[in-house]
């Protein structure tokens, strides 16, 4: 049951994502094994401004974007919620240089329900690299084919 974060469910449902992308391959092989796939509830809302700052950047018309917002709310991941990984969040935030507490919520879900934390953000992946736990998008297993 990875938990991903919202670098990775945007190139998912992105308007002009990438169906042969790491992001898409990941997707269909957690579908075709019937993987469990959470995230913390703050990825909905992370994922739909991404839609919505592309919308105002001129990236992608707002049809586009509602089609994307559309395929977010079908994604089959288990949303969680637990008040306590907001205070690890925040203990591991003022560990590792005050790292946003939003990216610190996906590392605490993920160490809560020991499972890997799959990202396609760079910056975090190698910051958390040595927990061995967090893994950048492209080391996140075997291709589905």
């Amino acid at each position: 049951m990875p938990v991903v974060d919202a670098s990775v469910v945007v190139d998912w449902v992105a308007p002009d994502s990438d169906a042969t992308g790491a992001a898409r391959l990941l997707l269909a092989r957690l579908a075709r094994d019937d993987e469990t796939i959470s995230a913390p509830r703050l990825m909905l809302e992370e994922v739909s401004n991404a839609l919505l700052t592309g919308v105002r950047r001129h990236r992608w018309d707002g049809a586009a974007v509602d089609e994307a917002f559309e395929r977010l709310r079908l994604l089959p991941v288990d949303v969680d919620d637990a008040r306590a990984d907001l205070d690890r969040a925040w203990e591991l935030s003022r560990r590792y240089d005050e790292h946003p507490v939003y990216d610190m919520l996906y590392v605490a879900l993920a160490e809560r329900l020991g499972e890997p934390l799959i990202t396609a953000d760079a910056r975090l992946s190698r910051k958390l690299a040595a927990r061995g736990s967090v893994h950048a998008l492209g080391d996140a297993g075997p291709s589905p084919v």
